[in-house]
């Protein structure tokens, strides 16, 4: 049996994973880490629910959201349901419209179309008075979600880890994740064929990375075996995007997901609608999938582009605003596409280390007369905390610590921004490291002779990496550069020697060039990537930091 790396073994220790039981459970290629469908709160009545429309032969709408998890999870309940009933339809509301969750125009289309009961998808648990309008126009309607519950929730039967009186062993699945707790009873109770779990294992996996849930526990097992089952899926659609992505050839990775495939999926809601990409994971009609597939690369394309160009602008802006001293910035992005704002406020958020709420005119809600918000905060900031205290000024408002939205009267511009950073303020004044940037605290201390096939296989078996399991971050203290030289069409990346290991790093060319240039010694922070360039494989030290 090979022995841990001390590395591993240090790693495994600081992320709390210290009992042998624990230990073989993480680092096992078949996780047995799951739980009972059934030990979720309302589950038994959910599938009741689902069994007495049936009997009933209602029209069953599944209603998900537009991002990656919404999108998912509504095409893998689809699916399940239609191994009980050709009676069922789905909705995915327009960002630009209807804005996230149910909303009472989304539900009286539904009931227009003859929908009858609907079974909501990564949304829907704080949506009271749409749940009572529905009922009023005659709708049945169960919530499946995994979002917090601030509030007053939904009149009606709830599927959510979160909510108030819930035993399930682990809360963080993502919406997709209970989407499959839910399939998993149904086939259960109505002893359908075993593949329908496993081939929806491709989509679990997809959403459970993708939406930034904590990989560990239950969610550890689902991303795992999600992502093997990625690397094979059947499903035409699914496999034809990443075809056009460029990744039929490699090993997908939880990175490939988060950096390549999810963003086109996002792509659909932030630029267009993204109902389509329900049927795509759902279709095996090649006309459909070319289109929708050529679809999802034109927009993502798209969205780079005005992605730029609102950075570029609200860059200025933020440049001006924390030039001034200001501790958060509250930018007026006017008529932005806001579809983009979110990824703008995390850019902004992350070049200069403050909390960042990006406003744009509300679309059809009238000239000047509200403004949409989104944001995005640092470690330390609860943005959600913050703006809750003035959910007076909010027509709809909801979030969580690092990111939020709302939608907000433009009367009250001025005082928002006066009042957060009052509040921001007074932040600073009982803790004034809040937004100073961290040194970088390295998971293990490494040399060029630690850095081996044998090593890179141990770290591999860490994986996937992401929320709540991130790469690791090692230092390689006290090395000599040499060979360095500037790659890319703006000299973006830098690439070098030390101590015998090829390394490279993106983006932050210009911070660490001079110290890398100066001859001196240098500590390197970052992790050993295996780097198959021109078939040739060998590996590089990817550097996060130098000091």
């Amino acid at each position: 049996m090979t022995r841990t790396h001390p590395a591993v073994a240090r790693i495994l220790h600081r992320r709390g994973i210290t009992a042998p039981g624990d230990i073989a459970e993480f680092l096992s290629v078949k996780p047995t880490k799951t739980y009972d469908p059934f030990l979720l709160r309302n589950m038994r009545e959910g599938v009741d629910f689902i069994l007495s429309a049936i009997d009933a032969n209602k029209r069953i709408y599944v209603y998900g959201d537009y991002d990656v998890d919404g999108i998912a999870a509504a095409a893998l309940l689809v699916r399940a349901l239609r191994l009980l009933t050709d009676k069922v339809g789905w909705y995915i509301p327009s960002r630009f419209s209807e804005g996230y969750g149910l909303n009472k125009e989304a539900l009286s289309n539904i009931a227009e179309a003859g929908g009858q009961a609907v079974i909501t998808v990564d949304c829907g648990s704080v949506s009271a008075e749409e749940v009572l309008f529905g009922r009023s126009i005659g709708l049945e309607l169960l919530i499946t979600d995994h979002h917090n519950i601030e509030g007053r929730a939904a009149d009606c039967l709830i599927i959510n880890p979160k909510q108030e009186g819930e035993r399930y062993p682990f809360t963080g699945l993502a919406g997709c994740g209970v989407a499959f707790k839910l399939a998993q009873a149904l086939q259960r109770r109505f002893s359908l064929p075993k593949e329908l779990l496993n081939d929806a294992l491709d989509l679990v996996g997809l959403a459970t990375i993708a939406d930034i849930v904590p990989l560990i526990d239950e969610n550890r097992t689902l991303a795992k075996y999600g992502l093997r089952a990625l690397n094979r899926t059947r499903r035409k659609g699914l496999r034809r995007l990443i075809e056009r992505l460029g990744l039929a050839d490699k090993t997908i990775k939880a990175e490939h997901v988060a950096f390549v495939i999810a963003p086109h999926i996002n792509a659909a809601g932030r630029m267009g609608e993204a109902r389509d990409v329900v049927e795509l994971l759902l279709t095996d009609d090649d006309a459909v999938i070319e289109r929708v597939t050529g679809e999802l690369l034109a927009h993502n394309a798209a969205r780079k582009r005005v992605q730029e160009d609102v950075f570029a602008v609200c860059d200025e802006m933020a440049a001006r605003i924390f030039g001034d001293g200001a501790p958060i910035g509250v930018i007026n992005a006017g008529d932005a596409h806001e579809g983009i704002t979110g990824i703008v406020a995390g850019k902004l958020k992350e070049k200069h280390n403050k909390p960042v709420i990006i406003l744009t005119n509300s679309a059809g809600a009238g000239a000047g007369a509200y403004l949409k918000g989104t944001g995005r905060s640092v470690a330390g900031v609860d943005m959600y905390e913050l703006l809750r205290r003035r959910e007076e000024m909010f027509e709809k408002f909801g979030g969580h610590a690092m990111a939020c939205g709302f939608l907000m009267d433009a009367a009250h511009e001025e005082r928002f921004r006066a009042v957060l950073t009052k509040d921001m303020h007074a932040l600073l004044a009982r803790a004034p490291e809040l937004l100073t940037p961290a040194a970088p605290e390295p998971d293990a201390e490494i040399g060029p002779n630690d850095i081996s096939a044998e090593f890179l296989e141990q770290l591999g078996a860490l994986e996937p990496f992401g929320s709540g399991n991130p790469a690791p971050l090692f230092a390689m203290r006290g090395q000599a550069v040499s060979d360095l030289m500037r790659l890319g069409e703006h000299g973006h990346v830098l690439k070098f020697s030390a101590g015998g290991v090829s390394c490279v790093l993106f983006g932050r060319a210009d911070a660490y060039y001079d110290a890398l240039a100066s001859g001196k010694p240098v500590s390197l922070f970052g992790c050993p990537v295996p780097d198959n360039y021109r078939g040739r494989a060998r590996i590089q030290f990817r550097v996060e930091h130098v000091t």
